[in-house]
Formats: C-alpha cells, structure tokens, sequence
C-alpha cells in the first residue's frame, strides 16, 4: 500500500480440487469475478485477498491442478485489469491441515521432507506468478482436532511440531521478500506459545468475527434451525448458549484481541455476511475504530465465503453494501 494507507479488501476464493481422482474445481463465474473487480472499486476498495490453493497451474508442481485452473498468462492477464481498477491483488494459499487438501497427495505427506520441499516451491512460485506482492497470506486457520474430525485422513498439527511448520511457512515467505499474513489463530488460540516464538513484525494478522458486538444485537440460536442443530451436540450440548454471540471462539475474540495488541501485533480484522448478521461489519470496524491504536490496524477485509456462482451473487453484493457503510461512517466521515 502507498505510504501509510489502509488496506480495504474483499476476501475471493477461486475454489479448489481435493480429490486426486475427480480434480474438478469449485464454480468460479467469469462475469462474477468481473462484477466484483468493478464494484470493489466503486465502494472504495483497494485490495483482493485471491485464495488461489490449486486454482492456478503451478509450474513447479502441475500435478496438483485442478480441472480448469487458470494458466499463469491468464492470471498476469486478470492482475492486469485489476491494476487498472486501482486495484492490488494479494495471494492467499492455506496450508493449514484442515484446508490443504488442494495439495492432493501432498496433503497426506505433512510435516515429511516432499511436504516442506512442496510448500516452499509453491510460495517462491507465487511470489514471481503475482509478481512480487508485498504480502503473501498462509491463512493457517482451524488447526484442531474439531475441525478434521469429519475428514477421512484426521490430521492436525499440535506442540512443537505445529510451531516448527508455522516457522517455517513464515520464513519462506520472508525469504521471497514479502511480508507474511494469515488469520489470527495461531495468536488468538496459542497467545503464550505464539508470542514467545515470533516477534510482533513477523508478520500481520487476520482476526475473524462474523457476528455482533452490542448486545441488543446479538443473534438468538432459536432464530434458525442450523444454529438450534449445532448449539445441541458435541461439546456445546452442555454449555446452555443461548445467544450465537456465547459461543466460546467469539467469547475468546472479544477477551483477548484488543489486550494483544498492546504487544505490538498488527491485525487486518475480516468482516463477513456468511452468518447473516447485519451488524456485523459495522460493529467490527467500530470496535477496533474506537478502541485499538490507528497504526496498528493496517485495514479491513470481507469474506463472503461463497463459490462465485451467479445464485451466490447476492451474498457478494451485501458484503459491498455493509463494507462501504461501515467505512463512510468509521473512517471517510472523520
């Protein structure tokens, strides 16, 4: 970003195989895609955070494309005509346990030799695909048991194994030159162990928040029958949650996001209508507006969490809405 601008940004995955057998990529609508660019730059946007995983045919391991990735020509082709939007495009590749499966029978060779030897091939390449970014995001998000326990390979990492990869995937994007960036767990979750292990400028941090602050707002889990399903088994079964905002993930947000900054950690927070909460993006930005140092807040992002697929438009069209509301009031009417 130019001098000390913020970064606004609009969270798109290109979807991605993950099966070996059938490598059939998720829907990705060309006239979506083109939709977003321009309305990312009416709304005032300036970043895409592009999840690319096995979208994009990598050179240096082409075995792991999924049917229909795009060839490289095409995306310099597309990084082109969001330049000219005024727009930059950052690279997001997951290689979170949970969501590697993109890395087809590398994702069932973790924490081996070909493993390391694949992750650092595929970040070098993209930092030369994207043409040197200034951030290349790992995502690293879920690593946990809760969040394999439907796989058919149940693997995560944890201890020292788990901060020796994350090691690694930071130094090899700093080794290309670009600053690292992924979501805030491995600090929300691991607080101790993270900070006794990176420096605050290592690297820059997405914390994630789909749901309201103020409790007038807060969402009762009897509104819908999905929450009413997922507040009742498992482990939340005993915890009598009645409100969506008494979930222990987003309990945790609000208890440590802000007291860690003071530690000089650097965030992004992600915005998002995925849980249909209409206050959601309005009450992130106020609650990091008004309560954490401006310098330590490099922007905010949206994650629509839909395929790009012309009956998911809608979601794609309210996350522009709720963006550009939040920021005129928070920060353009300042």
């Amino acid at each position: 970003m130019k001098n000390n601008e913020k970064i606004w940004s609009i969270y798109v995955g290109m979807g991605y195989s993950k099966d070996d057998e059938d490598k059939e990529r998720a829907p990705f609508d060309e006239d979506v895609w083109n939709y977003i660019i321009d309305e990312a730059e009416k709304c005032g946007m300036n970043t895409i955070m592009l999840e690319i995983d096995n979208a994009i045919v990598f050179h240096s391991h082409p075995e792991i494309a999924a049917k229909g990735a795009w060839t490289q020509t095409k995306l310099k082709m597309e990084l082109a005509k969001c330049r000219a939007k005024n727009l930059t495009v950052i690279p997001m590749i997951n290689f979170a346990s949970p969501h590697d499966q993109w890395l087809l029978e590398h994702h069932r060779k973790l924490c081996t030799s070909e493993y390391y030897q694949v992750c650092n091939d595929i970040i070098k390449e993209v930092y030369e695909m994207f043409e040197h970014p200034e951030y290349i995001n790992i995502a690293m998000d879920e690593e946990d048991a809760k969040h394999v326990k439907r796989d058919e390979l149940a693997v995560y990492r944890q201890g020292e194994l788990y901060w020796h990869d994350l090691r690694f995937l930071i130094d090899c994007v700093k080794a290309t030159g670009a600053k690292p960036w992924m979501w805030a767990d491995p600090l929300f979750d691991h607080p101790e162990e993270y900070m006794a292990r990176f420096e605050p400028d290592e690297a820059v941090l997405s914390p994630w928040y789909y749901n309201a602050f103020r409790n007038e707002h807060w969402t009762p889990v009897t509104s819908n029958p999905n929450y009413v399903a997922y507040y009742n088994e498992g482990e939340y079964a005993s915890m009598g949650i009645e409100y969506v905002e008494e979930d222990p993930f987003l309990v945790n947000f609000r208890k440590v996001a802000l007291p860690l900054m003071k530690n000089g950690y650097k965030y992004v927070p992600c915005a998002s209508v995925c849980n249909f909460c209409d206050y959601n993006h309005m009450e992130l930005l106020e609650y990091f507006k008004e309560n954490a140092p401006d310098d330590q807040v490099v922007g905010f992002m949206s994650a629509p969490w839909r395929p790009l697929a012309k009956e998911f438009k809608w979601f794609y069209e309210d996350t522009f809405k709720f963006f550009k509301e939040a920021i005129d009031k928070n920060y353009k009417m300042c």
